[in-house]
């Protein structure tokens, strides 16, 4: 059963903090994201948010080893922020149909049982 996880981009806000690998004090670019999971079965939305600093002028990922004290407090009020969407568990079609197939085939047995258990006079 294949998983197919998404981070799906909620908020995105320009810093004007230093960045650690270039030191231009534009161009860093804090993004949050929210889990989403869809299968075959069902579709579903996670309470879980990442985020991810990226600086543009010199295109790189910064990690959290890099960050300075700054970045840590300007971090920590956007986390505050962030609302994330609300989690849902959806079932998909199929999973529908497999559960009104599995009802149908449990009611058929119940009724053949009975049928079957009456006395032939």
């Amino acid at each position: 059963m294949a998983l197919n996880e998404k981070l799906v981009a909620i908020k995105e806000a320009s810093l004007t903090n230093n960045c650690p690998e270039c030191y231009a004090d534009t161009g860093l670019i804090l993004t949050f994201y929210q889990k989403h999971i869809k299968s075959r079965w069902y579709k579903k939305v996670t309470g879980e948010v990442s985020n991810i600093l990226r600086c543009n002028k010199c295109d790189t990922t910064i990690y959290p080893v890099k960050w300075t004290d700054d970045i840590e407090r300007v971090l920590d009020y956007y986390s505050k922020t962030v609302t994330p969407g609300k989690t849902s568990f959806r079932l998909t079609r199929l999973s529908y149909i497999l559960i009104l197939l599995l009802i149908a085939i449990i009611a058929g047995g119940i009724v053949a049982y009975r049928y079957l258990e009456k006395p032939i006079l």
